[in-house]
């Protein structure tokens, strides 16, 4: 008498090798583009400490700074008045870089080799994201630094979109 399979090992046996591997592609795809969208949110977190509200925090014993200063505790150049266009700026960098990339990346990810695009997109992703929180630890206080790590990461973000879109179209079909 030959035993009966349980269900869940005749569920896994129903599907091909062909549709384990699609499934596989789908899962990753759509694992890497949510990873390109999480990349974009510490720099907004991060853009809420550069300029904040510095008269409900308690000014440091040895800091020299005058209690009518509301803008002791943020971070230079986003210390000053114009502060929202600054950031404002910096926003619109990522953005308009973003834009035009979109352009330029479709082109790049249907010509090139889809794992090393991809791949290297989100590292660099990761590193300019990360390069923009750096300016703590490496005390930088220059708007150049800001907007060009804005532009490079905008840059390296149209690298997902395209990438996935042609990657899934491989494996599923252009229909």
């Amino acid at each position: 008498m030959r035993s009966r399979l349980a269900p869940g090992v005749w569920f896994l046996r129903a599907f091909s090798r062909d549709s384990w591997f699609r499934g596989s592609v789908l899962l990753m795809t759509f694992l890497i583009y949510t990873c390109y969208h999480m990349s974009r949110k510490p720099i907004s977190v991060v853009k809420n400490r550069l300029h904040q509200n510095c008269s409900e925090i308690i000014i440091p014993i040895n800091d020299t700074h005058s209690l009518n200063d509301t803008t002791w505790c943020s971070w230079s150049p986003f210390d000053k008045d114009n502060y929202s266009e600054l950031l404002g700026g910096v926003d619109d960098a990522f953005l308009v870089a973003y834009a035009i990339g979109m352009f330029i990346s479709g082109i790049f990810g249907e010509r090139l080799p889809l794992r090393y695009y991809l791949s290297a997109g989100m590292l660099l992703s990761g590193l300019f994201t990360s390069l923009f929180g750096l300016a703590y630890f490496w005390n930088i206080h220059m708007l150049w630094y800001f907007v060009l790590i804005q532009i490079c990461n905008g840059l390296v973000q149209t690298t997902g979109w395209p990438s996935v879109v042609t990657c899934v179209g491989n494996w599923f079909g252009k229909g």
